[in-house]
């Protein structure tokens, strides 16, 4: 076989190949730009621009999962919605949002004429890629002994992606708001957009103060805090 035969071949293969790169670099799009709109999402529902939604956030953030409450309470992750218009466990001041961003997308895809074929793609990988890391994988965070812990191949990053999450319920400003960690899993967009925190910093008692008085609903419906388990357990 000649040196031309040869490279014939190859760019037959490599051309063959192509659609297939072209399709997981787009399911890789599609993960990517999921986690960077939960983490503006997340950003909204800490930034009281949209009361309706921030109120309903901070059901999670105040009430059930509180600066001085702590973290993993229980073995069964204290719902949210059970109250609350939902779609299974996920609330409104997720939806909205996230149907939104869908639509801007989905908008763009069309006037850029991308195949339907990857426009299906993309909603689904994205949705699924929200699923896994704003609700599956959040929601573990806050119970005791999830299967990542022991499991050899996660135990590290997840105790470490836990202990950011644990940052970002306990961390207040002077205005009693939760302004650091707004990932899940990952905190890559922290790091570049200034939010980011690696440890757990001194107590802010007036920031505790200011939220008491911004949410004194939810802080009187707070459950019996454990005095035995510890705020980031």
């Amino acid at each position: 076989m000649t040196i031309t035969e040869m490279l014939v071949i190859s760019l037959r293969l490599a051309a063959a190949f192509l659609p297939l790169l072209e399709y997981l670099l787009w399911i890789a799009f599609s993960c990517i730009a999921a986690e960077v709109a939960g983490y503006w999402v997340h950003r909204l529902l800490h930034s009281e621009k949209i009361a309706f939604l921030s109120r309903n956030h901070m059901i999670h953030h105040i009430q059930l999962y509180g600066p001085m409450q702590p973290m993993r309470p229980e073995a069964q992750y204290r719902g949210t919605t059970e109250d609350r218009p939902s779609l299974g466990d996920i609330g409104l001041e997720w939806l909205v949002p996230a149907v939104s961003v869908l639509g801007v997308f989905e908008a763009f895809f069309w006037w850029m004429g991308v195949s339907p074929l990857y426009q299906v793609t993309f909603v689904i990988v994205a949705l699924s890629w929200a699923r896994l890391m704003l609700n599956y994988l959040h929601n573990w965070m806050h119970v005791q002994d999830f299967w990542m812990e022991r499991n050899p191949l996660l135990r590290k990053w997840f105790l470490a992606a836990r202990r950011l999450h644990d940052i970002h319920h306990h961390q207040l400003d002077d205005k009693g708001k939760m302004n650091r960690n707004f990932g899940i899993g990952f905190y890559i967009l922290d790091r570049i957009f200034g939010t980011f925190s690696l440890k757990h910093r001194a107590f802010n008692p007036t920031g505790l103060e200011a939220a008491k008085r911004r949410h004194e609903v939810l802080y009187s419906r707070q459950p019996k805090v454990d005095t035995t388990v510890s705020p980031s357990a």
